[in-house]
């Protein structure tokens, strides 16, 4: 296996013995484990940014100057309260969202094994069969994401719903509670590797 490089990007096919042995940690008897990978540190920005940073940043502005505005006035605990509850709301939409991205990106393993798609990070596991063939490839010069279709029975379009699942994926808001979500690897550098054992276990 080879290091991540010293500019701490992750060359393709790179992972740490301590990523190894998190996986080797969650594999059953008889499987195997075909590739490992993790979803690169550096790549912290996606699409749906050029509109949720700004906008989370007028957002911000907006309530902060409600929340000075009511303090100023004297205004009911509970108006204080609410108001207090949106500047928080849009904290976490312009910083505490890559905070929680940037943990994932630190902590969560990829692996494929001859049963399993898996991401975990040791005390959290999510699984999908890999033998499944509904997964598709978003593939960059430097990056490759693979989701599962797990959100097109979702036909609305509020929180929830397909387009909201596709819209909040891999931005750090994704997985909120009561919102389903693709199953997913993103901006993995050795692509080329989990496609090979995607196709192997799925047969495409």
């Amino acid at each position: 296996m080879t290091q991540p490089d010293a500019d701490g990007s992750c060359p393709a096919g790179s992972t740490t013995p301590e990523q190894q042995a998190v996986v080797d940690g969650q594999l059953r008897p008889g499987e195997r484990l075909l590739w490992v990978g993790h979803s690169d540190p550096q790549q912290m920005f996606v699409d749906a940014d050029r509109y949720l940073i700004p906008f989370s940043a007028f957002f911000l502005v907006v309530v902060t100057s409600f929340l000075v505005a009511a303090a100023r006035a004297h205004a009911d605990p509970a108006v204080l309260v609410l108001v207090s509850a949106l500047v928080l709301i849009a904290l976490h939409l312009g910083v505490g969202r890559f905070l929680v991205k940037r943990k994932r990106k630190r902590t969560d393993v990829y692996a494929v094994t001859t049963e399993r798609a898996l991401v975990t990070n040791g005390r959290r596991t999510r699984e999908t069969d890999a033998r499944r063939t509904d997964w598709y490839v978003d593939r960059t010069a430097e990056h490759v994401t693979v989701q599962w279709d797990d959100v097109s029975d979702l036909d609305t379009l509020f929180l929830g719903g397909s387009a909201s699942a596709q819209q909040y994926a891999n931005t750090g808001l994704d997985g909120m509670p009561g919102m389903r979500e693709n199953f997913a690897m993103y901006d993995v550098c050795d692509g080329d590797g989990l496609v090979a054992a995607l196709r192997r276990t799925s047969g495409r």
